[in-house]
This record gives C-alpha cells, structure tokens and sequence, in this order.
C-alpha cells in the first residue's frame, strides 16, 4: 500500500493523447537551455585555463595544480562535445526527442560527477564541498526530468561521492558535516525538481483541458450557429415550393415600399392565382396538387432576374411578386411572361372551363408611394385587380389608379 501511494507520487503525467507533445515541450526547454549552459561552462573553463597559466608563470605545477588542470581540459572536452549536440538538437526537436532525453541526462549526470570531483579534491586543501552543492541546486532548478530520473541519477551519483570522500576527507568532524550537508542539499534540491516538474505537467494539462472546452464550446456554437441559420432560413421559406412565405412578403413589401417613397420611384406588385385549382386537387389529389403549386412556384421564380424582385406564396394556390422600381408597362409584360411560362409547363387540368392545362391569372397594380398613400390600399387594389382576373380566369388586370376608382364611384 505504501510502495503504491510513493510509487503514484513519483509517477507524474499527463493525458496519453498528449505525452508526445508534452515531451517535445520539455525537450525544447531542456535543449535550449543545455546549449546555454555548455557555452557558459565552456566560456568559464577557458577563463579559468588561460587565468591558472597566468598566474602559475613558467613555476612547475604541485599534484594537485595537475588534477584540476586535468579535470579543466576534460570538463571543456566534453562540454565542447556537448555544445555541439545541443546545437544540432535544438535545430529540429521533434525528431531528436530521445536523443535529447539521453543526452540532456548524460550532460547533467556528467556535471554533477565532474562538480563531485572538484569538491573531492577540494577536500585535500580546504575540505569543502561547496562545488558539489551548488551543482545540485543548480540542476534542480535548470532543466526538466522525471523525478524518477532525477532521484536515480542524484542517489547513483551522491552515493559515490559518498563512498569516496572518506578517501580524501581525514577530518571526522569534517566529514560528518560534508555528508550531512550534501545529503541535506541533495533532498531539498530533488523536492524542488519534483515540484517544478508536477506544476509544467499540471499547467500543461490545464491548458489541453481548456483547450478542449474551448474547442467543444466552439464546435456547440458553430452547431447553434448552423442550426439557427437553418430555423431563420426555415421561418423565411416556404416549405412546399421553396420560395419566400408569407411572413417574408410582408417584411419585403413593407421595405421596399418605403424604400420607393423616400426615392419617389415606382412599386408594382401582382397577385397570383391558379386558376380552378380546388377542382384541380380534387380531382387529381392533394400529391399531384402540391406538385402543381411547386411547379407553378419554380416557373414565376424563373421569369424574375433582379435581386431585388420578391416571389412569395401568398396563401394555399396564390403568389405575390414585389417588383420595385418598376413602371406599370414593364409589370404588365412582366406578367404575361409568367402566364406564358405557366402554360407552357403543360400541367395536364382536363376540369378547366379555360383550358386543357393549367393557367393562372394575375392582378396588377403600380404607384410611386407619396405621403398620402396606403400600404394596405396598395394591395387591395392588386386584390381586387386579381378578382375582376378570376371572373374570367386566364387573364392579366391591371389595376387603375386610385383617382379613376373614386371618378366612376361618383358617376354611378
């Protein structure tokens, strides 16, 4: 129980999905951060070098001037070697990620063993080992490793030096008190690169979590946005035929007539009907029906080509066409267009007392809007247009201006 809850302490990670680029994270630190390191321990090694010649002279060097001479130019050796690794690694991470897990722990392992050594021959003069310290500190705090790793290499490492410094330390008293104070060095400086490692996976981890609400919150959105852009584009269509429904007739001629009486230009509007359509869907069916009203649709949506022109099922077999800015002359050929395409689907409609196919009838009106006019009259009077069309059916009428209405009213 024990060795489980130690053993899940130790193993710090992150979600399976994202080991690979948790790893290329940390190695990019790890190599960027080694290559600086090398270069400055080169840079430090060459300086204490050519400062030893300087003030050695031509005076024959004492053993021990030899062993740290000795472990000089291997330190700079090696740290040449490692210089140039890390050089090469940092130049493409992600396809060097074990070599520079290898190399990252074989440079760190080597520092401390050559700082381990310095402070072992400190032992013959000063007896201290604050050169062996420090470099457990300083490796605690300078790259990432699992803290598996990290205790591995600091226990192989520390025993060792361990082992050793009895050799070269005489003094007891010294001894006991290098040993105490680098095991000491040792626990804390693992404590602090186990944390530093917990808080990178833990914040790499949050960040991925937030990312992938993040992502999900924005795949819900798009979804809602997809979904409402399909209820708008439902609330504006009609279901059966495809084009504009009534709801969207009556926002569009509201605009357009405003629109048309702030530029005083003219408005026309025709109202639509299927001539004996009720006979027509009783005796053929409400299927061969509603493949009338669709055909019949696609036909007057065909005949309009500006934007700006409105084709609307106003209600069972009826349309509307809103045609802004044009002149009555141009609506009335407009509509004949229509007719003629409408009869030329040749829907079969053998109940029809005014032909053998299927035909429509129209009502047209036409005004320039001005401040006295009304909306609701403007479509009256395309209603009662379509009416006088329906007493004789197949047939065009365009309403009369207004003023003529209320002349014949009078002579009556």
């Amino acid at each position: 129980m024990i060795f489980n809850r130690i053993r899940s302490a130790l193993l710090i990670s992150v979600q399976k999905s994202y080991i690979k680029e948790f790893d290329i994270n940390i190695n990019t630190i790890n190599v960027a951060r080694a290559r600086i390191t090398a270069m400055a321990f080169v840079g430090i090694e060459l300086l204490v070098l050519v400062a030893s010649c300087i003030i050695k002279g031509g005076r024959m060097l004492t053993t021990p001037d030899i062993y740290y001479t000795a472990m000089y130019v291997w330190f700079l050796s090696v740290m040449s070697v490692y210089l140039f690794l890390f050089s090469k690694f940092r130049k493409n991470v992600p396809e060097h990620v074990r070599a520079i897990q290898a190399a990252g722990l074989s440079f760190t392992a080597f520092a401390l063993s050559w700082c381990a050594g310095i402070s072992l021959l400190d032992q013959l003069s000063s007896g201290q080992v604050i050169v062996y310290t420090v470099a457990i500190l300083a490796i605690a705090v300078t790259p990432f490793f699992k803290p598996t790793a990290f205790l591995t290499m600091y226990l192989a490492i520390h025993a060792a030096f361990l082992l050793l410094l009895p050799y070269f330390q005489k003094s007891s008293g010294l001894l006991f008190g290098n040993i105490i104070n680098s095991t000491t060095f040792l626990i804390i400086s693992w404590a602090i690169s186990y944390m530093r490692y917990k808080k990178l996976a833990e914040d790499f981890n949050y960040r991925k979590t937030i990312k992938e609400k993040n992502d999900e919150l924005n795949r819900v959105n798009k979804e809602l946005e997809e979904v409402n852009q399909k209820l708008e584009t439902l609330s504006r269509i009609d279901s059966l035929t495809g084009i504009y429904n009534r709801f969207m007739l009556d926002r569009a001629v509201k605009a357009e007539w405003n629109r048309c009486k702030r530029n005083h230009t003219p408005l026309s509007v025709m109202m639509i009907d299927i001539d004996y359509f009720k006979i027509f869907n009783d005796n053929y069916g409400h299927q061969a029906g509603d493949d009338c009203i669709r055909r019949v649709a696609y036909a007057l949506q065909a005949c309009t080509k500006r934007s700006s022109d409105t084709v609307a099922r106003y209600g069972g077999d009826e349309f509307a066409v809103i045609l802004p800015y044009t002149e009555k002359e141009n609506a009335s050929r407009l509509a004949q267009k229509m007719k003629d395409t409408v009869a030329e689907l040749s829907i079969p409609h053998a109940y029809s007392n005014v032909s053998e196919k299927v035909t429509i009838s129209i009502g047209v009106n036409t005004v320039i809007p001005s401040k006295g006019d009304s909306l609701e009259e403007f479509i009256r009077s395309a209603d009662k247009a379509l009416y006088r069309a329906k007493e004789c059916r197949n047939e065009i009428v365009v309403a009369e201006p207004q003023h003529l209405y209320e002349e014949k009213a009078s002579q009556v």
